[in-house]
Order: structure tokens, then C-alpha cells, then sequence
């Protein structure tokens, strides 16, 4: 029996993005719920709740925490109410829903008279009607669209789980009753990805199985367009599977509603396989095949053994099937009165008994393997080859497969350097029926970074001076190692000048110093700065400088409040209007121009701001001042009586 599943099925975004939300948003210390149920799957709103995700029907269940909005979505009238009760909201509806509710509310606000094409009693088609104002009309049939009356302007909008098919008939039917038509085809891509995959899968096996909600209106229409092709069953889990379904079945088909939980998927994909090998074990347990028992080695030569398993006859075992790699001679491996344990391959044919102790080592191997697993041990894998996906490696004997995405934390393009190598792993998947053996590096890796990441945590603290390397850097910023966790220093925190881009100033593989600004060990998010740990330049410069003094600098720009004058590169001061002239101007350019050479006197240095405030008319003032002290000096020096300047002539006179 095949069992096979369809291309699309399970979880779609908007269902993915929803659960994400109500998962983020759930809290030890604030009531969380979901407005209704978040998805229609009573099992996944179930696991919610054990997860601290509980669920109301009405927002007067709630007096105060987080209200979660399903993925159907609400009218706008209940987020007024949830604010109004001060209730904290998370819109968790579904991008696509979000989309036909906006286009119905935008069709009614321009005047168009509006069709839902939906199940009236959906939650989702509820939604949109109440975006539309309760002005819109829901109709499901070509029949209702028939009867739609003819208007001037019509908008239609679809649930976007509705049949495309089905859309397309009725919108034929609508296509006649108006001149001006608007058409908002809000069906999800995934919904037509799912019903194209189920029609297709379910055309080609004898049985299909489709896993969901049955109050789930997408995962019933899958159901009814599967019964068209083949027998179909819809169930919710896997307990409702029955025995007798597969009988004289070759070939089962698997699909599931877009809101059907992973988990669930593959209990029940894992629970038709196993009747597929009790099946087939059934069949065979007339016949002692398959089995492992004891025997004695009765006799030994080069290319086999005889052995006593208390049948009518000894059973020679070839060399190739006593051990692997094949023996040069069956000596080598065993001896006569030996007792040794062989799985029965066969008990009749052409060959009749056909027994191998390579078959029963492996599967001695494979218990101490399943040991392993119990005890959830790790053990060590040789890794042999390279195949499709992943790498081939032995552990004890039995070959197990490394899927490329559990080798390393990161993608690896080249997997052949792994060949030769022996890898601490974890088994992680074990089906000894079907001979297979996963097994994860990365968990292990995983494991050691999230310890190495809370002892980071633990040491962390804000202001914190470390060192670390760059790893990568993005149009926003550099991620920098600081011991085995990424921080973020945003392009703002990478220098104290102006930054265009991380590289013009980091290269990767750069070792810096860096200070930790802030931390989250919830989000495991970090916050670095390089320029924090060291001084602002501007500050530098302002040390060179002292108020009281004059200067001389270059006009650079001239603003409507003063002007703007260079005092050395990338460090400016103003001029305020005031500061310009003695007189009353409106404009700086009425005094000075850019390229202006000019002395100017320092009024004020504000490190707190960085502000520096000039006055040109205070210089002015100031050289004035010492240009008359200077003056009257002179005129001191030069100060004589009239006495003095005529006493030779009044000697005369005498």
C-alpha cells in the first residue's frame, strides 16, 4: 500500500501567522484569548490553551489583558469596544480576510452597491458584511445571484476560501446587472493550491484522506471535490482511521485544510503506514519468516557455515551473509559449536531456508540503537558519502542519514568535507520496520548555543565594554560575535560621524570594541554601540575652545534665524540674528555671505547639546573697545601743558 501526500496541504500563511501571534502572545502574568476560536481546528485551539492561550465568545468575558483576533476577522465596531474596555488587542486576521473587508468597506464609501460571494453563516463573510457598513448582500448560488436586482454601480467581494470555480459562475451571473462592475477577487492562492493538489492527487489513488476541522468550511470543500474523484473520508485526527478502509486499497492519497496542524497531518500519515506493516505482517505470520533465533554452528569450511536451528535439516550460511565486510572465509568469523543468533530470510523457494546473520546483527544493532534513543544518548557517525539532501553515516554498523539542514546552524553548500569524518549526533527519528535512522547534528549544536547564549546573558550587563568580531553587515547596521551570540549595532551607533553604509567604516572579520546598550533575553536580542566607547569628537574639539574669546571661522550656511560659521572641520557655531549687527536685519545675508571670513566671539559652549553660540556683534564690539583703549593710551603719552609748549617764548617776553 502507497501512501502519498498532496503537494499543498496543512497550515497556509495567514493560519501560520495567526497561531504565531496567539503563541507570542501568551503571558504568565496577563490573560490572553482568542475572540472565538483563532482557526477552525478544535485540537490546535485546544493545544493553545494548554499553552496559556484560552478563548471567548464575547468581549464582556473580558474585564482586562490581550484579546487576540481570530483569522476570520471582526467588524470595526469590535475594536472600538476592546479599546474602549481598555483591552490590549492583536489583530491576528488573515492578510487575504483583512484585504476582502477593506475592499468591501472602500466599494460601500464609493457608493457601489455590494456583493459577498460566501457562506452567510462564515465568520469571515460575517466580517466582511460588517465592513461594508450591514449594507452588503451575501449570495453563494448563481440562483441568489440571479436575482440580484439590476443597479447603476456593483462591487463584489469573495470569502477567500470560496470555490474559484464556483466564484466564476456567479460572477457570470452578476455580470449583466450593472454597467459599472468592480470585481475584488479575494480567494487565496493557497486555497486553489490546496483544491488543485487534492483534485489531482485524488484522481490518481483508490483512497483519500483529508485531515481537518469538520466545522472548517475549506477543509468540507476539499472533502466534497475529493468524493468526486475517489472514495473519500474526512476526518479530524487520527483515531477516527478504521481498519477496514484500506482493505484491497494499493494507493492512499493524504491532503489536509489550510487550517489543519502539522502535528496532526503526520500522526495520521504515521498511523496509515503502520497498518500498511501490520498488514503485511498479518500476512505473513503463517509462515515463520522474518524472525530471529538461535542456532549452533555444526561444521565450518571456507565459503560457509552450518547451522542447527532444529529444522529437519542444517542450514548453510554463505560467507557474505555471516559478516560485513565479507569474510575471506567463514572461519574467520565463526567456529564449530558456536551459538549465534540469524534472521530467517526465507522458508521455501527455490533456495529453500535462507538465514543471515549479517541481518540479525543489524538488527541486534538497531535494539542497542533504539536504547540509545530512550535514553536519549548521542552517539558517534561515521560519515561515509554524499547523497541527495544529506550525508550517508554508520553508527554501529547500521547506516543512518544526517538531513543537510540538521548538519550545521547555518547552510552548507559543499557537504563532501564531511566525508571521513566521525560526528557527535542525536538520533532523532527511528523506524526499525522501515530500516531507518535520523539523526541531527544540529540539535546538539543548538543545544550548546542556546547554553553558551544564557550564560551570555547572565554575564551581560548595560554599559558593558566587550570585544567581538563582525560577522555580517546589512544596509542598517553590523551584526558583531560578541561569544557565541550576534548583537546589532545599528548604523546610527557605528561611528559618531555621519554613516552612509557599515562598510565604509567595518569590514567582516573586523575585531572591535563594542558597548552593550541594551539587551533582551526573551527576543535574544542585543543592542551594541562602537562609537560609545569612545568620545565624541565634537567634545574633543570643543576642549579647544573657551567662551569669552574670539575666533576666526568661515560662513557655511545662512538659515532664516542666523548663521551658521565653520570653526574648524565639522565643528559649527551660530550666529543668531541678534548677534549679527547692532541694527535690526531680517535676513543674514543682509550682514554676511556664505565663504565669509569673519572673527567672532564665543558666547556660549553647550557640551550637553553640542551647540556653539557666536557673536559677530559682540567681536565687533570687543575689537572697537580695544582699538579706542589702544587710542587713549597714546593720547596719554602725548598729554602736555600750554606752559610746556610755549615756556621759550614767555622767557623771551621776559
Amino acid at each position: 500500500m502507497k501512501v502519498i501526500l498532496a503537494q499543498h496541504l496543512g497550515f497556509c500563511y495567514g493560519v501560520k501567522r495567526a497561531i504565531k501571534l496567539a503563541r507570542d502572545s501568551a503571558s504568565p502574568t496577563v490573560r490572553t484569548c482568542t475572540l472565538g476560536p483563532i482557526i477552525h481546528n478544535p485540537q490546535m485551539v485546544e493545544k493553545l490553551e494548554s499553552e496559556g492561550v484560552g478563548m471567548v465568545q464575547n468581549l464582556t468575558e473580558m474585564t482586562a489583558g490581550t484579546i487576540i483576533i481570530r483569522s476570520h476577522g471582526v467588524g470595526p465596531q469590535v475594536y472600538q469596544e476592546a479599546e474602549h474596555s481598555g483591552l490590549q488587542v492583536v489583530d491576528a486576521t488573515c492578510p487575504h480576510v483583512k484585504k476582502a473587508q477593506l475592499s468591501a468597506h472602500a466599494l460601500a464609501e464609493e457608493g457601489y452597491a455590494v456583493v459577498i460571494v460566501g457562506e452567510k453563516q462564515h465568520p469571515e463573510v460575517k466580517s466582511i458584511f460588517e465592513w461594508s457598513g450591514h449594507m452588503a448582500t451575501v449570495i453563494e448560488s448563481t440562483e441568489e445571484a440571479s436575482a440580484i436586482q439590476p443597479c447603476g454601480k456593483l462591487g463584489i467581494v469573495v470569502q477567500t476560501t470560496f470555490s474559484g470555480e464556483k466564484f466564476k459562475e456567479i460572477v457570470a451571473a452578476l455580470i449583466d446587472k450593472s454597467s459599472d462592475i468592480k470585481i475584488a477577487r479575494t480567494i487565496c492562492t493557497a486555497t486553489d493550491q490546496r483544491q488543485a493538489a487534492a483534485m489531482d492527487l485524488a484522481g490518481s489513488v483508490d483512497l483519500m484522506l483529508v485531515i481537518g476541522g469538520k466545522n472548517s468550511a475549506n477543509t468540507t470543500r476539499l472533502a466534497q471535490l475529493c468524493s468526486e474523484k475517489c472514495l473519500t473520508h474526512h476526518i479530524e485526527t487520527a483515531e477516527e482511521l478504521q481498519d477496514c478502509w484500506f482493505n484491497e486499497v494499493e494507493k492512499v492519497g493524504i491532503t489536509a485544510g489550510a487550517s489543519t496542524p502539522d502535528w496532526i497531518i503526520k500522526e495520521v500519515y504515521k498511523k496509515v503506514q503502520d497498518m500498511e506493516s501490520l498488514l503485511q505482517e498479518e500476512s505473513m505470520r503463517e509462515i515463520k519468516e522474518h524472525e530471529i533465533i538461535k542456532g549452533t554452528i555444526v561444521l565450518v569450511t571456507r565459503d560457509e557455515a552450518f547451522i542447527d536451528i532444529g529444522y529437519k535439516a542444517e542450514v548453510a550460511i554463505p560467507r557474505a551473509e555471516l559478516a560485513y565486510p565479507v569474510p575471506e572465509s567463514a572461519t574467520d568469523v565463526v567456529s564449530t559449536g558456536d551459538e549465534i543468533q540469524v534472521y530467517v530470510v526465507s522458508m521455501g523457494g527455490e533456495k529453500g531456508v535462507v538465514l543471515s546473520k549479517v541481518k540479525a546483527d543489524k538488527f541486534a544493532a538497531w535494539n542497542d540503537i533504539t536504547a540509545i534513543v530512550d535514553r536519549k544518548e548521542t552517539v558517534q557517525a561515521e560519515v561515509t558519502q554524499v547523497v541527495k539532501g544529506g550525508l550517508v553515516a554508520m553508527v554501529l554498523g547500521v547506516r543512518g542519514f544526517i538531513p543537510a539542514s540538521q548538519l550545521e546552524l547555518h547552510f552548507i553548500k559543499d557537504l563532501s568535507v564531511y566525508v571521513g569524518q566521525t560526528l557527535e549526533v542525536l538520533p532523532i527519528e527511528l523506524d526499525i520496520k522501515k530500516q531507518r535512522l535520523v539523526l541531527s547534528r544540529r540539535t546538539l549544536l543548538e543545544a550548546a548555543r542556546d547554553k553558551k547564549q544564557a550564560e551570555l546573558f547572565e554575564s551581560l550587563s548595560v554599559n558593558q565594554i566587550l570585544r567581538g568580531t563582525v560577522k555580517r553587515l546589512v544596509d542598517y547596521g553590523a551584526f558583531i560575535d560578541i561569544g557565541g551570540m550576534d548583537g546589532l549595532a545599528h548604523i546610527s551607533d557605528l561611528s559618531w560621524e555621519r554613516v552612509k553604509h557599515p562598510s565604509d567604516v567595518l569590514t567582516v572579520g573586523d575585531e572591535v570594541e563594542v558597548l552593550v546598550k541594551n539587551f533582551d533575553p526573551t527576543t535574544k536580542r542585543i543592542s551594541l554601540s562602537l562609537k560609545d566607547t569612545l568620545r565624541d569628537p565634537w567634545l574633543e574639539k570643543a576642549d579647544h575652545y573657551k567662551e569669552g574669546t574670539c575666533v576666526k571661522g568661515t560662513i557655511v550656511k545662512l538659515a532664516d534665524f542666523g548663521a551658521f560659521m565653520e570653526l574648524e572641520p565639522k565643528f559649527d557655531g551660530l550666529i543668531h540674528l541678534g548677534e549679527l549687527s547692532e541694527k535690526r536685519i531680517s535676513k543674514a545675508e543682509e550682514v554676511v555671505h556664505v565663504g565669509d571670513e569673519v572673527t567672532v566671539k564665543i558666547l556660549q559652549i553647550d557640551k550637553k547639546a553640542k551647540r556653539v553660540a557666536l557673536s559677530l556683534l559682540k567681536a565687533e564690539e570687543d575689537a572697537e573697545k580695544a582699538e579706542y583703549n589702544q587710542y587713549m593710551a597714546g593720547q596719554e603719552e602725548k598729554t602736555a601743558t600750554l606752559g610746556d609748549a610755549l615756556g621759550d617764548v614767555f622767557q623771551k617776553l621776559q
